[in-house]
């Protein structure tokens, strides 16, 4: 059920889980079914874990909601909280090994990547540890002299999860967190890719002392796992995150039962650089919301759009900053500090990605730099920009997922607004700009569901997120956070006399 594990440039030596994490243990898989975890930066097998089959899933919904019924929800909103504060103070603890699990099975780089990661999940147990005793309780509403009415902010029950390979711990976090403070029971499928971490995580729950059945770990493959808690009954809400064709999926799934649904899903946000921005400060933030994590972020500003007469400033800045700071050919150890673009997750991603890219270049011949060349092993993109893309382009309308940024011109604020929105998604978007009335323009048209102003991906913990339109349903961190969890109740009081 364990097996030890070797990071040698951390020297670290550790137990790694593989087994299903159900009922605050790791069991065998019903039918013995494992899949082989890869080492994106070498191509290299690290080792297998169990995959849950329908019946396993069964097990964990069934563990998940003995543990709601019996105990979890009859455990007070302080108590939650002070669960949640020692999960954090554990996860600090671990805090480098866990990144250096990441850094192995996700292929991001540990220095720059997913020591990050793993400053924001401390931040987000710690938020939500304060969150649980706040944003659960209801109101009273005064109607008349002898009536009036309060509301109970109720937890779902037995809540589902499904998070994605490309923040594996950190996408786990923002749901799991949020979803313990609210009062829910959860079973949570990793990417089948990407289980390492949430695995070992998992043991850290139990350590903090959260009671048997209230998180559940179920790694499989989705159309096993992810379609079974999609449907199954005694599942009162689901949570996704990860590609809008498998968000539909869930959501048609889901509503078999007509239970809760929860998606943040693809995006292909746009940064606008009008004239009077800092351009230096563009830069600097377009390149790193484009080409860090190796652009795989649903959020990657990966439509820069740029006003025409800047245009060709911007472009040599942002060309010579991308070749000076995003330095692909340094190293292709994650775990080298000189290493900031790392590989992408997989076989099957390198080569979605490097297929766009030669459809770029072969077929619609666009103009095109990339800051390296290709290495002999792993899954390696270098950064790569397109210049004078039309808007018709197949690069700009379709979601690619790599390191690769998308450069075109605009006239105009209405022609600045026209491109940034003409898009199914709507998930982020970033605005330049020196003139205070036009950010907040910018902010009030742009039908996203973030707008950074003045930098880009620059997530808090404390500030709801989620999109508009192909881009999903509902929102995460924050109060919305929580919010996301429970059901509001409505109780009518009487206390007239006959």
């Amino acid at each position: 059920m364990f097996e030890t594990l070797n990071i040698p440039q951390k020297n670290l030596k550790y137990e790694q889980p593989l087994g299903l994490f159900i009922n605050n243990e790791f069991v065998v898989s019903s039918d013995n079914s494992k899949i082989e975890t890869v080492n994106p930066a070498t191509g290299e097998k690290i080792t297998a874990f169990h995959a849950a089959s329908k019946s396993d899933v069964d097990k964990a919904v069934k563990a998940a909601r003995e543990a709601y019924e019996t105990k979890w929800s009859k455990t007070s909103a302080e108590e939650r909280g002070i669960l949640l504060a020692k999960l954090c103070d554990l996860i600090e603890q671990e805090k480098h090994l866990l990144a250096a699990i990441e850094t192995l099975d996700s292929g991001k780089p540990y220095e720059s990547n997913a020591l990050a990661d793993l400053e924001q999940i401390i931040q987000c147990t710690r938020y939500f540890a304060g969150a649980a005793d706040k944003y659960t309780k209801g109101e009273m509403i005064p109607l008349t002299h002898d009536k009036y009415a309060y509301t109970i902010k109720s937890p779902y029950g037995v809540v589902a999860q499904v998070i994605p390979w490309n923040y594996p711990l950190a996408m786990a976090s923002w749901k799991i967190q949020s979803c313990l403070a609210a009062g829910n029971t959860i079973i949570i499928k990793p990417a089948e890719n990407t289980s390492l971490s949430l695995l070992y995580l998992a043991q850290l729950f139990k350590k903090a002392g959260f009671p048997a059945g209230v998180l559940n770990v179920v790694p499989g493959y989705g159309d096993v796992v992810g379609s079974e808690l999609a449907t199954h009954p005694d599942v009162d809400k689901i949570a996704f995150t990860g590609s809008t064709a498998v968000g539909q999926k869930i959501m048609q799934m889901a509503s078999s039962t007509l239970k809760a649904v929860t998606l943040e899903c693809g995006g292909k946000s746009p940064a606008v650089v009008f004239e009077d921005a800092n351009l230096d400060e563009a830069v600097k933030w377009t390149a790193a919301g484009i080409f860090y994590n190796s652009g795989q972020n649903c959020t990657a500003n990966s439509r820069i759009y740029v006003q025409e007469s800047v245009y060709d400033k911007f472009l040599e800045k942002f060309t010579q900053f991308t070749e000076s700071e995003w330095n692909f050919g340094a190293s292709c150890d994650p775990f080298e500090e000189a290493c900031k673009v790392g590989p992408l997750i997989s076989q099957t991603q390198y080569d979605r990605v490097t297929g766009f890219i030669n459809h770029g270049k072969e077929v619609e011949k666009l103009n095109i730099k990339q800051m390296g060349k290709p290495v002999d092993k792993g899954y390696f993109v270098p950064p790569t920009i397109f210049t004078d893309v039309p808007q018709t382009s197949k690069l700009v309308r379709d979601e690619i997922f790599g390191p690769v940024a998308i450069v075109a011109k605009f006239k105009d604020y209405d022609e600045a607004m026209k491109l940034s929105n003409d898009t199914s998604y709507g998930l982020a978007s970033a605005v330049f700009t020196e003139d205070i009335r036009k950010a907040h323009q910018f902010a009030r048209d742009i039908k996203a569901g973030t707008c950074w102003v003045n930098s880009s991906n620059d997530e808090e913990v404390s500030v709801p997120f989620g999109g508009f339109k192909m881009s999903g349903i509902g929102r995460e961190l924050g109060q919305s956070g929580v919010d996301a969890y429970v059901q509001t109740k409505a109780v009518h009081m009487n206390i007239s006399k006959l």
